[in-house]
Parts: structure tokens; C-alpha cells; sequence
């Protein structure tokens, strides 16, 4: 059960909150995501931090007719002029300025920055403290490493990586690992076995 959010639970009438895992079991999990047959009335999330991954589950669910909803914690700060996709959650202090498009099934985990003008892909993982600074655009399955900053009017490709702390001047190209300040490639696209 799902202990914080209770005003989001209860805005929307959600009683039971449980979890569909392939690998855990324990308290609360009720299914693999290849068992699991959603319910009428059923909502799904998706938290998997690799883009990858949570692109793959949320086909599968799609394909049995689950039904996403979108999570914004109460202390998160959506403006107004931002645009949220479906299914994507937004973690405990958030902030998303005005004219943003955050897309589906985006992650922006806890204390991101997402300025002004700022356009994220689908299945995005902004992680912890990380700063997507004004006119910023990131790329479908990017992955921005925790307190990151990517400073304006840099682009982050598709199926890149920014490595935690580290700092976008310009652009990172599609699928390519970068980190440190100034961020520089340290794994070109292609190469990538896995993410930092």
C-alpha cells in the first residue's frame, strides 16, 4: 500500500494499490507483468527507471488493455502552460515551469528542475535533482543522470545518457553516454552495453 499521495489516491477513488514485478515478490505484489491481467476500474504506472524497459512493459500492458494514469505528487509544481503525458509521474518536489511538454510515460524523479520551454520525449528518466534548464530538449528514451544540469538550448538525443552530475553545455548525440563538467562522450552510440 501506497502511504504518501492520499489526496491523489482519494481524488481519484483508488483504494488498493498494487504491484505487477517479474523479479520481486513480497507484500503488495500480485503478478508478473506477463500473468497479470488488468481489471475494469484498474490504473496503471509504470516506474521502471530504464527507458528501455519501461517502453517494453508498457507495450505489454497496453496490449491487455490496461488503462495509464498520471502521477503528480502533491508537493510537485506544474504550471500553467505545461503539458504532461499520459502516464507519466512526477515524484515528491518537482518542478515543471511553464511551456514544457513533458511526454509519455516520462519519469522525473525527486527535486527535478524542468524549466521553461523545456520539451521531454517518451520514456524519459529525469532521476534526482537534476536541472533541464530553459529551451532545453531531450530525446525519446534519454536518461539524465541525478543532479545533472543541462543548461539552455542544449539537446539531449534520443536513447542518450547523461551520467549524474555532470553538465550539458551544447548536445549530446542520439545514444551516446556523456558525464562530467563540461560533459564529454565517454561511451559513443553503438558501444553502450548498458547504462551507468
Amino acid at each position: 500500500m501506497i502511504s504518501s499521495a492520499v489526496g491523489w489516491r482519494d481524488a481519484r477513488g483508488i483504494g488498493d494499490v498494487v504491484f505487477v514485478d517479474d523479479l520481486a515478490r513480497g507484500p503488495g505484489v500480485v503478478s508478473t507483468v506477463e500473468a497479470h491481467v488488468p481489471r475494469p476500474g484498474d490504473l496503471a504506472l509504470c516506474t521502471i527507471a530504464d527507458p528501455s524497459a519501461r517502453r517494453r512493459v508498457t507495450a505489454a500492458l497496453a496490449e491487455k488493455g490496461a488503462v495509464f494514469t498520471t502521477f503528480v505528487h502533491e508537493t510537485a509544481i506544474l504550471l500553467a502552460g505545461a503539458e504532461l503525458g499520459g502516464g507519466s509521474v512526477l515524484f515528491p518536489h518537482v518542478v515543471v515551469s511553464t511551456s514544457t511538454r513533458i511526454g509519455r510515460h516520462a519519469l522525473l524523479n525527486t527535486g527535478a528542475l524542468v524549466g521553461h520551454h523545456v520539451v521531454v520525449g517518451d520514456h524519459v528518466s529525469v532521476h534526482g535533482y537534476a536541472q533541464l534548464l530553459g529551451a532545453v530538449t531531450v530525446g525519446d528514451g534519454a536518461v539524465v543522470g541525478s543532479s545533472a544540469t543541462v543548461l539552455p538550448r542544449a539537446r539531449v538525443g534520443a536513447g542518450a545518457t547523461v551520467g549524474a552530475g555532470s553538465v550539458v553545455l551544447r548536445r549530446v548525440a542520439p545514444g551516446d553516454t556523456v558525464f562530467g563538467n563540461p560533459a564529454v562522450v565517454v561511451t559513443p552510440a553503438g558501444r553502450a552495453a548498458g547504462r551507468p
